[in-house]
């Protein structure tokens, strides 16, 4: 999937960099759905697949000065580490044996090996989510919806997670973490 770098040059010229930011993901997302009523989990999931040219994008449209390639387990597992760190989301996510780099961590609560979640643990799973601040929940549903490459019924099931993409990201910009949240999506290499 291309951006049109004319399309680029518009976003540029928006009012806010969040509206530009949400305007190359809808684009190259290709969602029917209206911008305004695209919801986060959508937009996450459609944009796992991003090519070279729309991760270079999105990095410089976050900021990114010295943009090159990124989409490699190495730097997804740094931003993914930042994200987890800053954002206090260890509690929601343990390490794994399932592989190197990012693929070394799992949400919690889950037993790898039989493919079983443990009840009780995951109760205390979803308290703890529910309890966070709204950027918190919204950067930890994000890891887990690339963790199962889509939607989740697993983790994110009876947890609050239907924000609106636009209002989604807005507030990622104020609590001052999109850019923690473009950096995880543009550096995605796959789980």
């Amino acid at each position: 999937m291309n951006i049109d770098s004319q399309f680029i040059t518009e976003c540029e010229k928006t009012d806010s960099d969040v509206d530009a930011i949400l305007h190359v993901l809808h684009a190259q997302s290709q969602i029917s759905t209206p911008m305004d009523e695209t919801r986060l989990d959508r937009l996450v999931a459609r944009s796992l697949d991003l090519d070279e040219h729309a991760a270079l994008s999105l990095e410089a449209l976050a900021g990114e000065t010295h943009v090159r390639v990124m989409r490699t387990p190495a730097h997804f597992l740094t931003v993914l580490k930042q994200a987890i760190t800053e954002l206090r989301l260890s509690r929601l996510f343990c390490s794994s044996s399932q592989g190197e780099f990012h693929r070394g961590i799992c949400p919690a609560a889950y037993d790898e090996r039989s493919g079983e979640h443990h009840p009780a643990e995951m109760a205390a799973w979803r308290a703890g989510f529910r309890a966070m601040a709204p950027e918190q929940q919204m950067m930890a549903a994000t890891i887990v919806w690339m963790y199962r490459s889509g939607a989740d019924s697993i983790w994110l099931r009876r947890v609050p997670c239907t924000w609106r993409a636009s209002e989604a990201l807005r507030y990622m910009h104020d609590a001052g973490c999109l850019t923690i949240w473009i950096r995880l999506i543009a550096r995605f290499p796959g789980w």
